[in-house]
């Protein structure tokens, strides 16, 4: 029997974690398993993971899942620095079958510098902060298709000049190019509610006294300095597990 299917991409050398990867798996596998949807961890390289990052390489997972026989509904792709909160509404019900996303113009100077730099690939789109959305928490299904195709095109056509600005102007990777492409194709967006990828904790100033867990179902620990993720994403855990333990 199909089902909805959430996958984490984890793509670390030597085989090496994520930081705070245990967390977020633990966190998602109760939840999937509550919800009835399958969690798929993403962590076997199709490339060089050096030059062509595991947030581009997500977007092949829907051939992986054809190619494998792995029947679907729609596909969630999350990021590895998430922790979903015990007793997250299933999203996949509030969809209405478009492309789901959420929201994320907490740091405007860095989403109005990265819709300025990727500008030259996409001329005829215009958008500004205040409709951009983040990409590590999207919901899609197969009539999404062409938008993945059109994805992949995308960096494959690009892939040289893409490395170079994502190492040069550290404005993201496929975050803006996706903003921009969902938009040149018509894609219809459907948008979810901010609880539902809640980023940028620090600047929301929900930090304090863990103020997230009950501001947010989906606690995006991005934003900050890497190495506070692992320990931050621990203590969570450690004062909220019992509640994954039902």
């Amino acid at each position: 029997m199909a089902k909805d299917i959430i996958v984490i991409t984890s793509m670390y050398p030597n085989g090496s974690k994520a930081p705070g990867q245990d967390y977020c798996i633990a966190s998602w596998d109760w939840w999937c398993k509550e919800n009835d949807v399958q969690l798929m961890i993403f962590d076997e390289p199709l490339a060089d993971i050096n030059f062509m990052n595991p947030i581009w390489q997500k977007w092949w997972v829907m051939d992986i899942l054809d190619n494998s026989g792995v029947e679907y509904n729609q596909i969630a792709t999350i990021d590895i620095d998430t922790m979903v909160r015990w007793d997250c509404p299933n999203f996949f019900n509030m969809t209405h079958g478009q492309f789901s996303c959420v929201l994320d113009e907490s740091n405007v100077g860095w989403v109005h510098q990265s819709i300025g730099i990727y500008q030259k690939f996409f001329p005829d789109v215009k958008f500004d902060w205040t409709t951009y959305f983040n990409s590590g928490f999207l919901i899609y299904n197969k009539k999404h298709k062409p938008l993945v195709e059109t994805i992949k095109n995308f960096w494959t056509e690009n892939d040289d000049e893409l490395y170079n600005i994502q190492m040069t102007k550290r404005k993201g990777n496929d975050q803006t190019p996706v903003n921009y492409i969902v938009r040149n194709e018509n894609v219809k967006m459907n948008l979810l509610d901010k609880t539902f990828n809640m980023t940028h904790l620090q600047r929301k100033e929900v930090l304090q006294d863990f103020m997230f867990v009950e501001c947010g179902y989906v606690w995006h620990f991005n934003g900050f300095d890497k190495h506070h993720r692992e320990p931050l994403m621990k203590e969570t855990w450690e004062r909220i597990k019992s509640n994954y333990e039902k």
